[in-house]
C-alpha cells in the first residue's frame, strides 16, 4: 500500500464508524451516506489494503481477524491525530495571547533570579504573545491577583494571603547600608543595637514588618519606602541607614558611595515566590510562562546541587 492520503484516512474513518455502530445499516445515519455508498467505500479500502476486513450477509456483520487488527490500528491512529490537532490548537491559542507579569522592583541584578532566561525561552517559542511587565509592591501584586486583574506575579511577602499560591523561586540577602561618609562608620565594629538607635532609619513602611529592625520602637524611623531604588536615594543622601539587597547595593559599593554596615545580627534573607490565584484555570499563554519561570529556577537549583 502507498503512503496514507486524505482519501485513505476518509476510508479508514468510514470503516471505524461501521465497526463502532455495529454494521452497514446503522452506519448510514452516523455517516449520512447511503448503504450502497458505504459498501463502495469499504470495497475501495479492502482493495487498497489487499485484505478482507469484514463479513456481511445473512449472519450479520463481523470483523475478520485482519479487520480486528486494522480496527485496533485505526483507534491508535485517530487518537494520535486528535492529540496532534489539540496540540496545534493549543499552540495557535497561546501564540496570540497577552500576559501581564508583575514584579517586585530591582530583581534584575540578583544572580539567582532567572526570570530573564524564562522570558527568553518563552518568547522564542511563542513570539506572537504580547507581554507587559509592571513593577509593583508585593502587596499591590497580591491585591491585583485576588481581584483577577492579572494572572501571575513575583512577590516577596511577609504574610502569605489566603486564595493565592506561592511557588518558591529564589532569595536575596539584605544588609544595612549607609553613605560612605555616614558617622555610624566611626563606631567600633561590629555595630551594636545601641549604635543603630542613634541614627534615622529608612523603614519598609507600616505594612512591611519584615526587617529585624521593624519592631524596634526606639529606632528613629524618619523615612520609609517599599521601593529599593527610593531607599537607595535616601541612603545616598547621607542622612539615613537602611536595608538594601547586597546584589543591588553592589553598584554603589563598587563606586565607593555606599558602605555595608558590619552588623551580622541585623541582616536577613528575603524570599521570592511565583504567585498566582488558587484554583484558577490560567490562559494558555500564562500557563506556558508559569511553566518557563518554574523550570528555569528548578534547572538552576539542580545545576548548583551537582556543581
Amino acid at each position: 500500500m502507498r503512503k496514507l492520503s486524505d482519501f485513505d484516512l476518509r476510508l479508514l474513518q468510514v470503516f471505524t464508524t461501521i465497526v463502532e455502530t455495529g454494521g452497514f445499516s446503522a452506519a448510514q445515519f452516523a455517516l449520512n451516506m447511503h448503504q450502497s455508498t458505504i459498501s463502495t467505500r469499504m470495497h475501495d479500502l479492502e482493495v487498497r489494503l489487499g485484505m478482507t476486513l469484514c463479513q456481511r450477509g445473512r449472519r450479520g456483520f463481523r470483523l475478520t481477524p485482519d479487520g480486528e487488527k486494522v480496527y485496533a490500528l485505526c483507534q491508535t491512529l485517530f487518537q494520535h491525530i486528535n492529540h496532534f490537532e489539540n496540540q496545534i490548537d493549543g499552540i495557535r491559542k497561546v501564540s496570540h495571547g497577552h500576559i501581564t507579569l508583575a514584579l517586585t522592583d530591582n530583581l534584575a541584578t540578583n544572580p539567582d533570579c532567572h526570570v530573564q532566561q524564562a522570558i527568553r525561552a518563552f518568547c522564542a517559542r511563542y513570539s506572537k504573545v504580547t507581554l507587559e511587565t509592571v513593577v509593583w509592591d508585593s502587596y499591590q501584586i497580591e491585591m491585583m491577583l485576588l481581584e483577577g486583574k492579572i494572572e501571575l506575579g513575583i512577590t516577596s511577602s511577609e504574610v502569605q494571603k489566603d486564595g493565592l499560591t506561592y511557588t518558591p523561586l529564589f532569595s536575596e540577602h539584605q544588609s544595612l547600608y549607609c553613605a560612605s561618609d555616614h558617622p555610624i562608620l566611626q563606631h567600633p565594629r561590629p555595630i551594636t543595637e545601641d549604635d543603630l538607635m542613634l541614627y534615622p532609619l529608612v523603614d519598609r513602611g507600616l505594612s512591611h514588618h519584615i526587617t529585624p529592625l521593624s519592631h524596634c520602637e526606639a529606632m528613629p524611623h524618619l523615612a520609609s519606602s517599599t521601593n529599593m531604588e527610593a531607599t537607595a536615594h535616601l541612603l545616598l543622601s547621607g542622612n539615613f541607614i537602611g536595608y538594601l539587597p547586597d546584589h543591588y547595593a553592589a553598584i554603589w559599593v563598587n563606586r565607593g558611595e555606599l558602605v555595608r554596615i558590619v552588623a551580622p545580627d541585623w541582616e536577613y534573607k528575603a524570599y521570592f515566590h511565583l504567585t498566582t490565584l488558587d484554583n484558577k484555570e490560567h490562559s494558555l499563554a500564562a500557563t506556558k510562562l508559569i511553566e518557563a519561570i518554574v523550570e528555569n529556577h528548578i534547572d538552576h537549583k539542580a545545576y548548583l546541587a551537582t556543581s
